[in-house]
């Protein structure tokens, strides 16, 4: 267990959040508009052996679904990204605000669905790219909190002579759940 003073400090940290996506693609933009709605969850683990517990790992998913219209036909399209990013972060501790800014490596898979008319059915495929994030926790109590969240996105795909920049900037807000693991 980790302590600071005599308050005990819970190493994990479960969260739940919601927000937008905010693509830098301007055909994206075209299609589905300036931003869509995300889900995230993550788990994440404080360090407690490093730079006297300052350190934080965390594992996240995105998922962010979405309907648009092709430019010219009017015809509906449909994307699914599924996004898992590996973080590292460094805390700031403030009493009951925790400051956080750190990288991350993203994991990213996507799928677009086309109407009947299109030659092809979909695309699909996966990506790496990085990411930086910056943030801030809220403890209401020992075990219950919340989490705000600015993230910025780089991921390029290319699917045969059509290249997609799949990153952007996400915010996201959220409950999270301390524990001991």
């Amino acid at each position: 267990m980790l302590y600071a003073g005599n308050e005990e400090i819970k190493s994990s940290r479960l969260s739940v959040a919601g927000g937008a996506y905010f693509m830098q693609d301007e055909v994206f933009k075209e299609v589905y508009g300036d931003s869509a709605w995300v889900f995230y969850g993550e788990y994440s683990y404080r360090l407690p052996f490093l730079l006297n517990r300052h350190i934080e790992i965390g594992v996240e998913y995105r998922f962010l679904s979405d309907k648009g219209k092709l430019t010219v036909t009017k015809e509906e399209v449909d994307l699914a990204i599924s996004d898992f990013t590996l973080s590292l972060r460094y805390l700031f501790d403030l009493k009951r605000f925790i400051i956080f800014i750190g990288p991350g490596l993203d994991y990213i898979i996507y799928k677009e669905k086309y109407p009947p008319t299109f030659p092809v059915s979909s695309t699909k495929g996966s990506v790496l790219g990085f990411s930086f994030q910056g943030g801030c926790y809220y403890d209401f109590s020992s075990s219950l909190g919340a989490k705000v969240c600015v993230k910025y996105s780089h991921a390029q795909a290319e699917e045969g002579s059509v290249k997609a920049d799949l990153g952007g900037i996400g915010i996201k807000a959220g409950l999270v759940f301390r524990f001991n693991l």
